[in-house]
C-alpha cells in the first residue's frame, strides 16, 4: 500500500460493536428500513480448528460471501490483521489469534415499520416488535435490529431483552434496562412462572373446542428447522425435548382461521411445528407448509428464506431480478477515489466480476474514480437487461443517461416513497474494496420479506403483566 493508498484508510473512523446506531444510520426505500453502509471493525479469535490455516484460506473457506480474491487484497491492504499488526496472506493463524477484519458493511433490509414503544420506566420498555427485524445484533443484522432502531430514536442505551421473538415473529417484546431486572425475568420465565399468549392466522377450519398438544419437538440447528412427533410410554426419542402448546379457536372464514396459541414449554419454533403437526399449519409459513423443505446449507441462506424461494420457485411465482443489481443503486453515492484496487461487482448472473484498471484501460477508460463509474455503467446495462418493477418515469429519474452516471446528484432520498421524519439526506460512501457496492443492501439479496402470521401478545406473571394490540389480520 502506498502512502496515498495508506492515508485513506487510516483517515477512515471503524465503527465497532459498541459504536451506537443514529437516527441518520436509516433510510427509507420502497417500504423498506435500510442501513447507510459503514466501516466497521469484526474481531474474533481463532478456534482451535482453524488453527494452522494461511490467513486469506481460513476466510475463503469459513466466510464464503466474498471471493478469495477479495480477502488477499484485504490482507495486502490491511484491512486483515493479527493482534493489531499487519501480516502477508501467507500468514498462518495460530490458536487463540486475535483476527480484526475492517469491512464497508451493509445490512440486510427489513420492513419499515416502527418500532412503537408501549410502555416506558426506570427498569422495563415494551414495544411492538415488527416482523422481519431481529430482537438484537446477530449475523449481518447489527443497526437494523429492535435494539439498534431504540438506541437510534430514543436513547435507551444497553437493553437486555428477557424474552425472544424469531425475526419473521411480531409482537410484545420486553426488554430490561438493566441486567438486575433482566436476571429477575429470567428466573420466572425459566422457573415456568409466566404465562405466554400469541396468535396465529393458520390454513383451514382450526377445531373448535382446545386442543393441548404433547409432542416432542426436536431441532436441527443446521439446518434450522424443527420437527415434532408424540411419544408412547414405550417409545421414547431421545433426541426430542418435552414440548405443550395449548390452541383455541378465535374465527374462522372457512379458508383461515384465526387461533390463540399459548406455549407451556419454549422450544425452537415450537408453535410453528405444533400448528403443521395438527394439520393448520400458519397460512404463509413457507418453511413448514412444504413436506420437505429445501435443506439452508445447500441454499446457503436462511431455512425460511431458502423455503420462500423454492416456494415461489414452485408456483412459478418468482420473476424478479436475482441478481443483486439494483436500479435504484446508481442514484445514491460519493465515490472515494482509488486508481490501484480492482473492483469487485455482483453481475447479474451472480457470479463475481472482477475488472482491475488495466482491463478498464484497454476499454479506454482511466483508472480511479472514472474506473469506478464505468463498473457503475456496466451494472446499468445488467439493471436494463432483466425485468423488474420501475415505470418509465422512475427510469427517467434514475439519472442513467446514455450510459453515463451522475453520481454525486441524487441522494438514497430520491427513491423513497415519503420522507420519515429526521431522515439525512447524506449520500454514503462506495469503498473501493468492498464487494457489495454499489447496492445499499448486501448484493445478491432479495428484498421480499414478508413477516408470518403469528404474533405475541401477552406475557404475564403472577406479580407483573404485559399486553399489545392485535395486528391487522387477526382483527
Amino acid at each position: 500500500m502506498d502512502s496515498a493508498e495508506q492515508q485513506g484508510d487510516e483517515s477512515i473512523v471503524w465503527e465497532n460493536p459498541d459504536t451506537p446506531a443514529n437516527v441518520d444510520d436509516y433510510v427509507f426505500v420502497k417500504g423498506k428500513r435500510m442501513v447507510r453502509p459503514y466501516f466497521f471493525e469484526f474481531i474474533c479469535h481463532v478456534k482451535k480448528r482453524w488453527a494452522g490455516k494461511t490467513i486469506v484460506d481460513l476466510f475463503s473457506g469459513e466466510f464464503r460471501q466474498r471471493p478469495r480474491e477479495y480477502y488477499i487484497q484485504a490482507v495486502q491492504r490491511g484491512r486483515l490483521r493479527v493482534g493489531g499488526m499487519r501480516v502477508t496472506p501467507l500468514y498462518v493463524v495460530r490458536d487463540s489469534d486475535k483476527i480484526s477484519h475492517f469491512v464497508h458493511r451493509h445490512e440486510p433490509p427489513v420492513l419499515a415499520e416502527p418500532v412503537t414503544v408501549l410502555e416506558k420506566t426506570a427498569d422495563v420498555i415494551t414495544v411492538i416488535k415488527p416482523a422481519s427485524v431481529p430482537v438484537h445484533p446477530c449475523g449481518q443484522y447489527r443497526k437494523n435490529t429492535v435494539v439498534g432502531i431504540l438506541e437510534a430514536e430514543h436513547k435507551t442505551g444497553q437493553l437486555f431483552p428477557i424474552h425472544r421473538l424469531d425475526r419473521l415473529v411480531s409482537g410484545l417484546l420486553i426488554l430490561a434496562r438493566n441486567a438486575k431486572t433482566a436476571d429477575e425475568f429470567r428466573q420466572e420465565i425459566e422457573g415456568g412462572r409466566v404465562h405466554k399468549q400469541y396468535v396465529a392466522k393458520v390454513k383451514g377450519v382450526f377445531p373448535a373446542h382446545e386442543v393441548a398438544l404433547h409432542a416432542a419437538v426436536t431441532y436441527d440447528a443446521r439446518e434450522g428447522i424443527s420437527t415434532c412427533r408424540v411419544e408412547t410410554t414405550t417409545e421414547k426419542d431421545n433426541k426430542g425435548k418435552e414440548a405443550c402448546t395449548k390452541f383455541q379457536r378465535l374465527s374462522t372464514d372457512g379458508l383461515h382461521s384465526i387461533v390463540r396459541c399459548e406455549p407451556v414449554t419454549g422450544r425452537t419454533h415450537q408453535i410453528r411445528v405444533h400448528l403443521q403437526h395438527l394439520g393448520h399449519p400458519i397460512a404463509n409459513d413457507y418453511l413448514y407448509l412444504q413436506v420437505h423443505p429445501p435443506k439452508r446449507t445447500l441454499e446457503e441462506t436462511t431455512a425460511d428464506t431458502a423455503a420462500r424461494k423454492a416456494r415461489s420457485v414452485s408456483n412459478d411465482l418468482s420473476k424478479d431480478n436475482d441478481s443483486g443489481v439494483n436500479i435504484t443503486a446508481c442514484r445514491k453515492i460519493h465515490i472515494t477515489e482509488d486508481t490501484h484496487t480492482p473492483l469487485y461487482s455482483e453481475a447479474s448472473s451472480g457470479h463475481a466480476r472482477k475488472k482491475t484498471d488495466r482491463q478498464l484501460e484497454n476499454q479506454g477508460v482511466g483508472g480511479g474514480t472514472q474506473s469506478v463509474v464505468s463498473c457503475l455503467t456496466d451494472l446499468v446495462s445488467d439493471c436494463h437487461s432483466v425485468e423488474h418493477t420501475s415505470t418509465p418515469d422512475d427510469l427517467a429519474e434514475s439519472n442513467c443517461e446514455e450510459g453515463k452516471i451522475k453520481t454525486t446528484e441524487i441522494h438514497p432520498e430520491a427513491v423513497m416513497e415519503s420522507d420519515p421524519p429526521k431522515s439525512s439526506s447524506q449520500p454514503f460512501v462506495l469503498d473501493h474494496l468492498c464487494t457489495h457496492c454499489p447496492s445499499l443492501g448486501p448484493s445478491g439479496y432479495k428484498q421480499d420479506d414478508e413477516g408470518l402470521w403469528l404474533h405475541c401478545v401477552r406475557y404475564a406473571s403472577a406479580s407483573w403483566s404485559y399486553e399489545c394490540p392485535l395486528p391487522s389480520w387477526a382483527l
